[in-house]
């Protein structure tokens, strides 16, 4: 009459089942859209924008070396127009 001790029943472990992955394609925001890709696909988009970044600054740099920004005006203009000014009363 003695029954076996019964065994602890535990559920099977399930990967988290993210909402965004049974949503329809159009109903998903950009973050749902990129997180649905596969991980090598993520790494190839994270990689080309990164080159795509990292050019931008590179020819950005070159084009300030080629094309350098004017002085707006000589420094002894400003000086000038510093004298012109009122004296502002300071506070004690």
């Amino acid at each position: 009459m003695s029954q076996p001790p019964k065994e602890p029943q535990h559920p099977e472990q399930k990967p988290p089942e993210f909402r965004f992955r049974t949503k329809p394609v159009q109903e998903r925001t950009i973050w749902e859209s990129y997180a649905v890709l596969p991980a090598r696909t993520r790494l190839y988009v994270s990689l080309g924008i990164t080159a795509f970044a990292a050019i931008g600054l590179y020819v950005s740099d070159q084009l300030e070396k080629s094309y350098p920004v004017p002085n707006p005006a000589p420094k002894e203009d400003v000086d000038a127009s510093r004298s012109t000014r009122s004296p502002t009363p300071s506070s004690s």
